[in-house]
């Protein structure tokens, strides 16, 4: 369906997200085990680890209690879902409520130990910050100082997902049936993503008289251009891979092979899409 997508709607492959809610968070995380190359991030709103259940019987228990594992135990259990893939992993948004009875809290502190485990990066936050509706945020911060990983944690809220109704920027959704009113986690987690990188209009000055200035000298910008490794390009969100090829963001030009020794210099000759140039200007 997501190769679908980006063939026939033009969807960017390297912006592809997945969702889901209690049992659609479990499948969420599922998904981004399975096919970590096909999602760069995903968030689980009430649900389980990745490869926790594999009967029901074994998803009751994990909705219930702790099933005592280590970090590396349950990295280990989403690694393995795709033994082949080494990265670049998913960025993972995780939301729970303390006060929920259907999915264990517990669950969340296990999914932030196995995508911590799974980035190669520690269990202690690398920031905390409180937020509306109770909400406390934990940060995990990847090698290179980017958040890889977040745990939001919403005081006295039950089994559901958090909506904050609204039309304020930050706000967003509708009570319901386990969508409660906390925080709008929906732009929580797109601004976690990058997703939200639209400034805010200035609020526009009281006109002034001023004398007319000069018109300024045209000058001339040269297109940004970037060499560097098949695997960091895709790192960097300048290009995709697809079964084991590189694919150059827009114009989707065939970069080779998608490892650290293939080197290809990319030119951004509009914002998000870039080509094949035999080298950058020096």
């Amino acid at each position: 369906m997501v190769r679908y997508a980006e063939s026939d709607y033009h969807v960017d492959p390297s912006r592809i997200y997945i969702t889901g809610l209690s049992a659609g968070g479990a499948m969420a995380d599922d998904m981004l085990a399975d096919y970590p190359d096909v999602f760069a991030g995903g968030a689980i709103d009430s649900g389980l680890p990745a490869d926790c259940a594999t009967s029901l019987v074994s998803a009751l228990s994990c909705e219930d209690s702790n099933q005592d594992l280590t970090p590396a135990q349950w990295g280990s259990l989403a690694e393995g879902a795709d033994p082949g893939w080494h990265g670049p992993w998913p960025r993972v948004a995780i939301w729970q409520g303390t006060a929920d009875t259907t999915v264990n809290p517990v669950n969340a502190t296990e999914e932030m130990d196995q995508w911590t485990d799974v980035w190669g990066i520690g269990q202690t936050p690398s920031s905390t910050q409180s937020l509306a509706g109770g909400t406390t945020e934990n940060v995990y911060d990847d090698a290179g100082g980017n958040p890889a990983v977040e745990m939001y944690t919403i005081s006295g809220m039950s089994h559901g997902l958090a909506v904050n109704p609204g039309s304020a920027a930050g706000q967003c959704g509708t009570t319901g049936t386990y969508y409660l009113d906390y925080i709008c986690s929906s732009y929580y987690t797109a601004a976690f993503w990058g997703l939200n990188n639209q400034s805010s209009p200035s609020p526009s000055p009281s006109p002034t008289a001023t004398s007319p200035s000069p018109s300024p000298s045209p000058t001339s910008t040269t297109p940004a251009c970037y060499t560097a490794s098949n695997y960091e390009q895709t790192a960097a969100g300048r290009a995709y891979q697809s079964l084991g090829y590189t694919y150059a963001d827009g114009s989707n030009q065939n970069m080779g092979l998608w490892n650290v020794y293939t080197v290809t210099s990319l030119e951004e000759t509009s914002p998000g899409y870039y080509v094949i140039v035999s080298s950058c200007p020096s």
